[in-house]
């Protein structure tokens, strides 16, 4: 498992901070708990996340206790990145990898393939898609 290698390469002690930039189950679990990537008074940084029940974040929390660590959220960009961000597109630097475009009538269908990980960059919703 990723959390026995890390404690492997730190000689069992864990790591000082850790991003989570997956958000699965697996790869949350990895992290916390009495044997995880995290460790002592370490810092999760929760960045990635899967919607659905299967992929929420659950631990008992008496590692943590006594470990002292701490989970923290980050959107992962400021005000600022965004911005420069929206002027690199603007200006044709950067390009937003689209999958496909649906209509509102194949939402569910396109929020499924995203769940399940079957699509390649953004799935766009267009309103009137499909219509003359």
């Amino acid at each position: 498992s990723v959390a026995a290698a890390v404690r492997e390469k730190t000689n069992g002690e864990g790591v000082d901070v850790l991003f989570e930039c997956v958000g699965t189950r697996d790869t949350l679990d990895s992290c916390v708990g009495w044997v995880g990537a995290l460790g002592r008074r370490g810092r999760l940084v929760l960045v990635g996340y899967h919607q659905g029940e299967d992929h929420e974040f659950r631990c008992h929390p008496i590692p943590m206790i006594v470990y002292e660590q701490t989970v923290v959220g980050s959107v992962g960009a400021t005000l600022d990145d965004l911005k420069e961000a929206v002027k690199y597109v603007g200006e044709g630097k950067i390009r937003t990898v689209v999958d496909s475009t649906i209509s509102l009538n194949e939402f569910q269908n396109g929020l499924d393939r995203i769940k399940s990980c079957d699509c390649v960059g953004k799935i766009v919703c267009l309103p009137c898609h499909g219509r003359r």
